[in-house]
């Protein structure tokens, strides 16, 4: 499926309603506990490391106490960096937790004065409405 890729034109995030917290290399198990709960294979230490050690940041959402969604910082160029690998856990999809974690996500990228851009597929249409409410816009329109 084609992917869309998105820019974001605004200068700051939307405060997250939720707490979030950035991970290190030392929370695999945090974030193995958010891989279960959304059905995928946990890592082992040295994917997890491996991850780290490209420059590939991620935080998680926390809901009453569960890392329902995750995201991350993925450094592609000097200049831009992207908003990636979003996942919200099934029992917790709806509540805005997806705008949430994207828009803490979002704000890192904007305070280290870096071009922020996101994409998903084009028939992802929950994900497409939380990239255009954040304010990313289409690159090329």
């Amino acid at each position: 499926m084609p992917e869309i890729i998105y820019q974001f034109t605004g200068t700051e995030a939307v405060e997250p309603v939720y707490a979030i917290r950035w991970l290190t290399e030392k929370d695999l198990k945090a974030f193995n506990d958010h891989l279960t709960l959304c059905g995928q294979r946990n890592l082992e230490q040295s994917e997890w490391n491996a991850i780290y050690e490209e420059g590939t940041i991620y935080c998680l959402l926390f809901a009453d106490g569960i890392p329902a969604a995750r995201a991350c910082v993925e450094k592609y160029s000097a200049d831009a960096w992207e908003v990636a690998d979003v996942r919200v856990a099934r029992p917790f999809r709806n509540r805005g937790l997806a705008f949430d974690v994207c828009s803490c996500v979002l704000q890192y990228i904007l305070d280290y004065g870096k071009t922020a851009t996101i994409r998903t597929e084009e028939d992802n249409d929950p994900m497409r409405r939380v990239i255009e409410k954040m304010g990313f816009v289409p690159v090329g329109e």
